[in-house]
């Protein structure tokens, strides 16, 4: 439990606290989407770094 609670916190800051900025669930499905997208990027490229992301792309 432990683990998983910094992760939601980062997508809740990331995402403006928590509260969508679109309408419909349709929409903020996709705004959790793309926010859950970017903390992955984030994360594989402190992981990895630049360097180590772009040599497993090519």
């Amino acid at each position: 439990m432990a683990t998983v609670e910094p992760t939601f916190a980062t997508l809740k800051r990331m995402l403006n606290k928590g509260r969508f900025t679109c309408w419909g669930l349709s929409s903020a499905s996709s705004e959790y989407s793309l926010g859950v997208l970017s903390y992955n990027l984030m994360r594989a490229i402190n992981v990895l770094g630049v360097k180590g992301m772009l040599a497993r792309l090519a």
